[in-house]
């Protein structure tokens, strides 16, 4: 016997598709949105304890709507990288010392703003998917302008990066995750302790470099910035590097030692 539409029992409501209640979809978040929302994270778990699940639920999304606009989680932390140093290229006056100290400083404010981040640019190569070519073409011009030739042009380059990203990958290294205030006591009372008997020369300046001198430090730079090394750090840096491309210079129809 035929059954007819009118035949047949209503759906169970149970059985019924349900919606998502609130829940946005990929259509209401866009990528930009969710960079925003990592690099929040990131500020405030830092970038070991970032994850994509705990995005997604900050996002109030499923994780797999975070791949319908970021390929992945190194994708998304080469944007986070981009978006902290945006804007930090100088543009070029013609001094390339000059330029070279506005580049240094205007990182280092960009990335005090996001501390966290430093060991992110400093030490994975996940930032360099989303690499600033006006950073690298401005690097490069400033060493042309200076000396460089192409004999050292690559290994000036490679110290220029190691001295922007790495004084600040050091001043805001992060403390323990594990009793952080118990470490930096226990650490603090290492360091006021130390025999001057056995390191009389150590002992002698402690009062000048205890906290504020890498290794003898128990607070980063977020608690106490090293504002007066950081500027002698980028002088010192302009000067051997000045000295090193002159002396290339000198002895360009020689071999370097």
């Amino acid at each position: 016997m035929a059954i007819s539409f009118f035949d047949m029992p209503p759906t169970s409501p149970s059985k019924r598709p349900r919606k998502s209640a609130g829940r946005p979809t990929s259509s209401t978040i866009s990528r930009e949105k969710i960079i925003a929302a990592a690099l929040d994270q990131i500020d405030d778990v830092g970038i070991h304890a970032f994850s994509l699940r705990d995005l997604a639920r900050s996002l109030d999304v499923y994780p797999s709507t975070i791949y319908w606009h970021v390929e992945s989680k190194d994708v998304l932390l080469a944007e986070v990288s981009n978006v902290v140093i945006e804007g930090v290229v100088p543009a070029y006056d013609g001094d390339w010392r000059s330029w070279l100290r506005k580049l240094f400083k205007r990182y280092r404010k960009s990335i005090r703003k996001h501390p966290n981040v430093a060991q992110l640019i400093g030490a994975q190569l996940a930032s360099n998917a989303s690499f600033s070519t006006q950073l690298i073409e401005g690097v490069l011009n400033a060493l042309l302008e200076a000396g460089a030739t192409e004999k050292n042009l690559r290994e000036a380059y490679n110290c220029v990066i190691s001295a922007m990203t790495g004084f600040m990958t050091m001043e805001l290294a992060p403390l323990p995750t594990d009793d952080p205030e118990g470490w930096s006591k226990a650490l603090e009372g290492r360091v006021r302790s130390i025999d001057p008997l056995a390191h009389p020369t150590l002992a002698r300046y402690l009062p000048l470099l205890a906290n504020q001198a890498f290794i003898l430090r128990w607070q980063n730079g977020s608690q106490v910035p090293l504002n007066a090394s950081f500027d002698a750090h980028v002088e010192i840096f302009l000067a051997g590097l000045s000295s090193y491309l002159q002396e290339d210079i000198a002895t360009a129809d020689g071999d370097r030692v």
